[in-house]
């Protein structure tokens, strides 16, 4: 290392420092004190939301936006961000953290003499507001209520009041494994990915954006739509629902693959599983009745067995519902063929 890199080290809020790799398949970032993440195609994410709120009404968006709020107020209390005052141009290291997010812009502005926030961004706007709140909350050092007045697309802009009180406790959604204190980590390989130096990155002129792991748990926590409790199993509703969501997203992506044999789905693990952070493909059991995957992830058993009936789906070119359950500290997800 020169002199000048030891005298200036690279700050871990930038990309190719921030995140690492793990040997199981997960990608961890060092600003939520090594919680996993995943990296998407924005357009992937954002036919998440969307597909969701085909399944369970358009309350999906608005709880998203109370999810993204409570993930980021947790994230900005690990971050150390020193930021102070209203105007987010004046919040040092704000605009790249932002950007890598996901996000385009966000700033003050007047609307008939009233200070309101503008934000443009590449994910869905419902999360883009809600981590905007958050950070304006953080940045206030009190509690705000934060409306959005109008939201588009890839736009919305927010008006803010001061909460009077205490906030209630958000019970604690978080249910993945803790990390090992020592993780084998390597540097986050992706191939033709670059990391801009205002924030944001890109992969083949296609944007992409960090979404923690821990956000749909706190999406679950937030999400009280009658539609999920009408069988008495609310929890199982909403997984089932994240699982045909992230599905269809992957069918919607138009994203290719080629399988030949069992062999073939290693290939598959490493290019549509470890790479993006879902885990790590370790066993696949096909014969003419049943297909069975075996994958370490720390992300929801629905997150995994969406992604993989999207695989399913491309390759046997028909829907197939899959079971899925952990053993150890894998999950197991099955599809029947016959």
């Amino acid at each position: 290392m020169g002199i000048i890199s030891r005298l200036f080290p690279p700050r871990p809020s930038e990309g190719e420092y921030r995140f690492r790799s793990s040997q199981g398949g997960s990608i961890l970032d060092s600003i939520r004190n090594n919680s996993p993440i995943l990296i998407l195609n924005s357009n992937f994410y954002c036919s998440i939301a969307n597909n969701m709120a085909k399944l369970i009404g358009p309350e999906a968006l608005r709880t998203l936006r109370y999810a993204a709020t409570d993930e980021w107020r947790r994230t900005l209390g690990e971050s150390g961000f020193s930021w102070k005052g209203e105007d987010p141009d004046k919040w040092r290291g704000f605009r790249q953290f932002w950007r890598d997010e996901g996000h385009l812009e966000a700033s003050i502005v007047l609307d008939k003499g009233m200070k309101k926030y503008a934000l443009e961004t590449n994910a869905p706007s419902s999360a883009s507001a809600g981590n905007l709140a958050a950070a304006i909350e953080y940045a206030l050092g009190h509690p705000i209520i934060a409306g959005v007045e109008s939201q588009g697309k890839s736009s919305a802009f927010l008006s803010i009041r001061s909460f009077e009180g205490v906030q209630d406790p958000k019970p604690d959604a978080i249910r993945r494994r803790k990390n090992p204190s020592n993780p084998d980590l390597r540097p986050l390989d992706i191939d033709g990915m670059s990391f801009k130096d205002g924030g944001g990155f890109r992969r083949f002129n296609q944007s992409f954006c960090v979404v923690p792991m821990r956000l749909f748990d706190y999406w679950e926590v937030a999400s009280l739509h009658p539609k999920l409790t009408e069988s008495g199993d609310a929890d199982n509703n909403w997984e089932r629902s994240l699982c045909e969501a992230i599905s269809a997203a992957f069918v919607e992506s138009g994203e290719l693959i080629l399988i030949e044999n069992e062999e073939s789905w290693g290939q598959v693990g490493e290019r549509h599983l470890s790479r993006w952070g879902f885990g790590k493909m370790l066993d696949v059991q096909e014969n003419k009745d049943e297909i069975v995957f075996t994958v370490y992830s720390d992300g929801r058993p629905s997150i995994v067995s969406g992604l993989l009936s999207g695989m399913i789906r491309r390759q046997k070119g028909k829907e197939i519902t899959p079971i899925w359950k952990m053993e150890g500290d894998n999950i197991l997800v099955e599809f029947s063929l016959s």
